[in-house]
C-alpha cells in the first residue's frame, strides 16, 4: 500500500494519459469492425487492450524525459489524432500508398480536405494535449525505481514478442501501421529493374491483350472447373473461353507473386540480378500500355503501374483492410474509355477480387449463397458461411470477367483477355483461412483464357495449342515469356518453353 501511496500520482497520470491516446488513435482501428456475438467483441477488446498496453510501453519511457516528452509528445499525438480522423470517419486504411498520397498530394487538394469536424477534432486533441502536458507537470521526475518501470518494460517486451510471433497483429493498427507504412514507402524495393537499351520490335497488328489481376480466388471454386456449384453461369454459357485447373504458384501473397508474373523472374527468384519488366518491354515494342487498378499499390509492383502509358487507381485512399471500399465494377467505366479496338495495347485491370473480408467485395445483389459470415473474427462464422461468402465473390467476379468480353466482343477487335489470380486461397483445409501460407489451395489460382473471333481465326494454331495445354500444370512464370510471343516480340530473349500459345 505504501508502494501504491507513493506513486498513485504517477499512475493515474499513466491511465490517464493511455486512455486518452486510445481515445482518440487506438480505438479508430476498430471502430469499423464488422462484429457480430459476445465472442468477437471479447476477443478484440482484449487485442485493443494487448495492442494499447504495448503502447503504455512506449508512452512510459517517453515520459522519463521531460524535456522529451514536453516537445515530442504533442507533436506525435497531434499526427496521430489527424490520420485517425480520417480511419474513424473514412476508414482510410493506412498503408505506404496513402503515406504516399499525403506526402505528394498539392497543398490545395489537402486544403480542401479540411473541414469543420476535422477542425473541430483537431482542437479536441490540442485540449486533450494541454491538460496531459498540465498533469504531467505537476508529477515528480519519473523514477525507474517505480513499479511501472517493470511493466513498461514488459509492454514493450509484448510488442516485440507478438510481431515475431505473428506480423501485422499490431504493425497494421494505429499508430504503428503509420511507421510500418512510412518505412515501407521510404524503404528500397527488392526489384531491381533491368534497363533495355536495344530496340524493341513487335511483329502484330492491332492486337489488345487484357490481363484482368485476380485476387485470392481458387481454381477448383470455378464451376468451370468442375465446382458442384454454379459460380460462374455466365462465362459457362460463353463460347472461346479456356480455363487452366492446374495453375501453380508457390507464392501465396500478392507482394511477391505481382513482381513474379510481370517480369521475367522465377517461381523460386531470389531477386539477386536485375529482372526485366514485361510492361517496359511492352513500352519499348510502342505497344499501349494501361493500367487500371483497384487495389492500392504495394511497394514491390508500384513500378509497373508507374512504367504504364495510362495509368488509374480506383479508390485510392481505400485499401484491401477497409470496410468500404470499392467494388470491382468501378473500373469497368475507365477501361471502357481506354478501350482502342484498332491498336495494340496490353491493359491491366487489377482486381480487389476474393480478397478477406469477404462480405465488402460484391454488392448484395450477389449475395447468392446463404447463410453468409457475419463477423471478420473468423472463428465465430462457420465454415458454410465462410464458403458460401467466398463463392458469392466468385459470382460477381464471373460478371466482371463477362462484361470485359462483353465490351471486347462489341468491338469486334483481335483480343485475347487473360485472367489469372495472383494466388489461390485456403477455406478451411487443415483448420488454415486465408492465404499467405503454403497449401494446395493457395497454391492453385484460377486462370482463364478468353479469345476473339478475329483472334481465332488469325491465330488458329494459337488456340489449338492451349487447348492441348489447358490440362497440363502451368507455372504463374509462363506470363512474362506468353506475352512476348504472342505480341512476336524481337530484340529481347525469352524463354520459349514458358511459352503456353
Amino acid at each position: 500500500m505504501e508502494v501504491l501511496k507513493k506513486y498513485k500520482t504517477q499512475l493515474l497520470f499513466h491511465l490517464f494519459l493511455n486512455f486518452a491516446f486510445a481515445l482518440f488513435i487506438t480505438l479508430a482501428s476498430y471502430y469499423h469492425l464488422p462484429l457480430y456475438s459476445f465472442t468477437d467483441y471479447s476477443f478484440y477488446f482484449f487485442h485493443f487492450l494487448a495492442l494499447q498496453f504495448s503502447i503504455f510501453g512506449f508512452l512510459y519511457f517517453l515520459s522519463l524525459n521531460k524535456y522529451l516528452f514536453r516537445f515530442l509528445f504533442p507533436v506525435i499525438f497531434m499526427l496521430f489524432s489527424c490520420i485517425a480522423y480520417w480511419v474513424y470517419f473514412q476508414d482510410i486504411a493506412i498503408s505506404h500508398s496513402i503515406i504516399q498520397v499525403s506526402l505528394e498530394t498539392k497543398a490545395d487538394i489537402i486544403l480542401d480536405l479540411i473541414s469543420i469536424p476535422f477542425i473541430l477534432y483537431l482542437l479536441s486533441s490540442i485540449t486533450i494535449i494541454f491538460f496531459i502536458l498540465k498533469y504531467y507537470n505537476k508529477l515528480k521526475a519519473n523514477q525507474l525505481k517505480s513499479p511501472l518501470t517493470i511493466l513498461a518494460v514488459i509492454a514493450l517486451f509484448s510488442y516485440s514478442f507478438v510481431e515475431n510471433y505473428r506480423f501485422g497483429t499490431f504493425n497494421r493498427r494505429l499508430p504503428y501501421n503509420v511507421i510500418t507504412s512510412s518505412r515501407e514507402y521510404f524503404g528500397q524495393n527488392n526489384l531491381i529493374v533491368k534497363p533495355i537499351n536495344q530496340t524493341i520490335k513487335a511483329n502484330t497488328d492491332s492486337l489488345n491483350v487484357i490481363f484482368i489481376l485476380g485476387e485470392s480466388v481458387r481454381a477448383d471454386h470455378l464451376q468451370l472447373n468442375g465446382y458442384h456449384r454454379k459460380t460462374t453461369p455466365l462465362l459457362a454459357k460463353r463460347k472461346n473461353i479456356i480455363s487452366f485447373p492446374n495453375a501453380y504458384t508457390p507464392l501465396t501473397y500478392t507482394a511477391i507473386s505481382v513482381p513474379q508474373i510481370l517480369t521475367n523472374a522465377t517461381l523460386t527468384d531470389d531477386y539477386s540480378q536485375p529482372k526485366y519488366s514485361l510492361i517496359d518491354v511492352l513500352n519499348h515494342a510502342k505497344i499501349q500500355t494501361n493500367w487500371i487498378g483497384n487495389q492500392t499499390p504495394e511497394k514491390s509492383y508500384e513500378i509497373f503501374i508507374e512504367q504504364s502509358g495510362y495509368q488509374k487507381i480506383i479508390d485510392p485512399l481505400h485499401s484491401e483492410l477497409s470496410f468500404q471500399k470499392d467494388y470491382d465494377d468501378k473500373m469497368l467505366p475507365v477501361f471502357k474509355t481506354i478501350f482502342k479496338p484498332n491498336q495494340s495495347q496490353f491493359t491491366t485491370l487489377h482486381m480487389m477480387g476474393s480478397h478477406w473480408w469477404y462480405e465488402t467485395r460484391y454488392p448484395d445483389v450477389f449475395r447468392k449463397f446463404q447463410p453468409a459470415i457475419k463477423s471478420k473474427h473468423i472463428p465465430s462464422n462457420t465454415k458454410e458461411e465462410m464458403i458460401n461468402s467466398y463463392d458469392n465473390t466468385i459470382l460477381y467476379l464471373d460478371f466482371f470477367i463477362d462484361q470485359v468480353i462483353e465490351h471486347a466482343e462489341k468491338q469486334n477487335s483481335n483480343t485475347l483477355i487473360i485472367y489469372l489470380a495472383d494466388h489461390g486461397e485456403i477455406l478451411g483445409e487443415d483448420n488454415l483461412w486465408l492465404h499467405a501460407q503454403s497449401g494446395k489451395a493457395s497454391e492453385n489460382p484460377a486462370m482463364l483464357i478468353w479469345y476473339s473471333e478475329s483472334f481465332k481465326e488469325k491465330y488458329p494454331e494459337t488456340i489449338s495449342k492451349l487447348k492441348l495445354k489447358q490440362n497440363e500444370k502451368t507455372d504463374l512464370d509462363f506470363f512474362f515469356h506468353s506475352i512476348l510471343d504472342v505480341y512476336k516480340i524481337e530484340g529481347i530473349e525469352y524463354n520459349k518453353k514458358k511459352v503456353i500459345f
